[in-house]
């Protein structure tokens, strides 16, 4: 299997959450056993200098050993926070890509799902697309990065996109016999095929292509919306 096709794997392995076999789960960083409470301070220096690390010098360059003279932190105090370098940078990951694409919310939920797709694709092209590449590497031969970045950010945004494609379905704009996780693999997938294979920049003009095709296949027929607006 190839490189590109190992990290579409990890990529999409969105089952119902399990442990993964032989990766011991570390505990929550706000829980009691996980060590003393983090200093918020502390911890902003810390996810900064990891963030201004990794634009300047990539993944090799963003060490905990760089993180911590940057931040002025200990890498004793680092390491009982984040056990590795990885799991520092998915914290990173999560806070820039929600900061870069907003979580889709109210209002009309095919324009929200619109939103998301082009937020996405500006996003891609940034730190958001640069750190993703990275870590699914890394996630190709360390289970523990593999788990961190499904269950910190790829499951939890794939539900809130899937719940959006609900609501689309029960106003009759959506197809209601199409899973809605698969309806939002539809219209994503794309992205990071174009991403991680194809190594082609991904633009919005592209996603709005995706978005109009895979709609031929996901709106729900006339007949269909008129039954949803009587009801």
């Amino acid at each position: 299997m190839s490189g590109a096709a190992s990290r579409l794997q990890i990529l999409f392995r969105y089952g119902p959450k399990r442990n993964v076999p032989g990766v011991s789960r570390r505990p929550s960083r706000s829980s009691p056993t996980a060590g003393r409470p983090r200093s918020t301070e502390a911890q902003r220096a810390v996810l900064d200098a990891a963030r201004e690390l990794f634009e300047a010098r990539g993944y090799t360059g963003a060490t905990i050993e760089a993180v911590a003279a940057r931040s002025g932190v200990a890498k004793t105090t680092i390491y009982r926070w984040w056990p590795n370098r990885a799991s520092l940078l998915v914290e990173v990951l999560a806070e820039v890509h929600t900061a870069a694409v907003p979580l889709p919310a109210g209002g009309e939920p095919v324009r929200a799902v619109v939103a998301e797709l082009r937020d996405a694709a500006g996003a891609a092209n940034g730190l958001t697309g640069k750190l993703m590449t990275a870590l699914l590497g890394e996630a190709q031969h360390d289970p523990e990065v593999s788990a961190e970045l499904l269950e910190g950010l790829f499951r939890p945004r794939r539900a809130t996109t899937a719940r959006v494609i609900r609501r689309a379905q029960e106003q009759g704009a959506i197809r209601p016999d199409v899973p809605p996780d698969i309806a939002a693999d539809l219209l994503f997938g794309p992205l990071f095929y174009r991403l991680l294979v194809r190594h082609d920049p991904v633009t919005k003009a592209f996603m709005m292509q995706v978005f109009r095709y895979a709609m031929d296949g996901l709106r729900a027929p006339p007949a269909s919306r008129a039954t949803r607006r009587r009801s």
